[in-house]
């Protein structure tokens, strides 16, 4: 029961990742900017962190799919990525404590990463879609800051959510 709950939880991150952006619209963003949250890379960072690195690879190549299918024409980008950094990020918790503060620091550079990422993929393939320098300054800095702010408000219920569904996994 609590893996369809904490499934059911993570589509619900999923599909708001995509009804974010068309219900909010933040004063300060020009029509120039692009807002991309990545809130289900952010709560597979935070899974990885307080559930266990099985749960957060597995889902993060479920919903990399998923995003693939639903966002991008190229299938198995954020798939891979999705999949990596949580195997990635795994490794890096079993080395530094999982306390919130670095929780979120990771999660940054992993949205950073995968940012980054995806854009030189999109780059290789598509050449001259977008120029570095406008990518980071339309793009980068604005998927940043938002990700930055989503992530100090999400860390607290989701650490706490994850830890209840660990230990409702471990007694199962």
């Amino acid at each position: 029961m609590r893996r369809v709950l904490l499934a059911f939880v993570m589509l619900f991150i999923f599909v708001f990742d995509s009804i974010f952006v068309d219900l909010v619209k933040l004063p300060f963003v020009t029509d120039n900017q692009i807002l991309a949250p990545h809130f289900i890379l952010l709560a597979l960072v935070f899974m990885t962190a307080f559930v266990n690195q099985k749960y957060g690879v597995i889902f993060g190549f479920i919903f990399g799919l998923l995003y693939d299918i639903s966002y991008t024409g190229i299938l198995g980008v954020h798939m891979f990525g999705f999949g990596a950094l949580c195997y990635l990020l795994a490794k890096a918790f079993k080395v530094l404590q999982t306390n919130m503060l670095v929780v979120v620091f990771l999660s940054i550079i992993a949205v950073s990463v995968m940012e980054f990422y995806v854009y030189g993929v999109q780059a290789t393939i598509q050449p001259g879609i977008m120029p570095f320098n406008t990518y980071v300054i339309e793009r980068f800095i604005p998927t940043i800051l938002l990700n930055t702010a989503a992530s100090l408000i999400l860390v607290v219920p989701l650490r706490l959510f994850f830890i209840n569904m660990k230990q409702g996994l471990i007694d199962e």
